[in-house]
């Protein structure tokens, strides 16, 4: 019986709350100075662009592993030219044309792979599906309050707006999704 009256009770404060729309967001990642990419790991949203701007050093970005290029994206050539800026949005088109495991996809810079400058890109296409079930349900909802008012949090944490806390923008959001299945 409580379960129902959860289940009910979420069900309509998500009819109340507004539909879940996410303004494409550009999230940024320093190229160097040295050998690394900072941050090196970031998560993003279906649509979300990321920038990666030349700090210093002589630098590429390019998707692959292990200094292989899969040929999904890359920056061009190595350059040591500070202020240098590649972008690329990661839509659904892309997505839907490149599938990786998990949505995840790896680059590295060719010049400096094996000094372990690498990173990732993870994508989300199904948003508030926390436990990776390709549903948004209870499950989400309990690891969403379980993080709750924490900070640093990561998106697999609850932190749906990835604005680096779990708080009530991130619950209306996981609201405005509650019940939806993805896939």
């Amino acid at each position: 019986m409580r379960t129902y009256l959860a289940t009910a009770s979420l069900t309509i404060l998500a009819a109340l709350m507004p539909p879940n729309v996410h303004a494409q967001t550009t999230h940024f990642v320093d190229v160097g100075p040295g050998f690394a990419f900072t941050p090196a790991d970031i998560v993003i949203q279906v649509g979300d662009t990321v920038e990666w701007t030349w700090q210093g050093g002589f630098h590429n970005v390019e998707s692959g592993t292990g200094g292989i290029h899969d040929e999904l994206f890359r920056s061009g050539e190595p350059t040591s030219v500070t202020g240098t800026v590649y972008a690329f949005t990661f839509d659904q088109a892309f997505v839907n044309e490149n599938p990786v495991p998990d949505n995840v996809y790896n680059y590295f810079c060719v010049v400096h792979v094996g000094l372990g400058m690498t990173g990732s890109v993870t994508v989300i296409t199904c948003n508030g599906d926390l436990d990776g079930d390709d549903a948004v349900g209870l499950s989400d909802l309990a690891i969403l309050l379980a993080n709750y008012n924490s900070t640093n949090s990561g998106y697999f944490d609850g932190d749906l707006d990835t604005d680096g806390d779990v708080d009530l923008s991130d619950l209306a959001i996981l609201l405005s999704v509650y019940g939806t299945t993805c896939g």
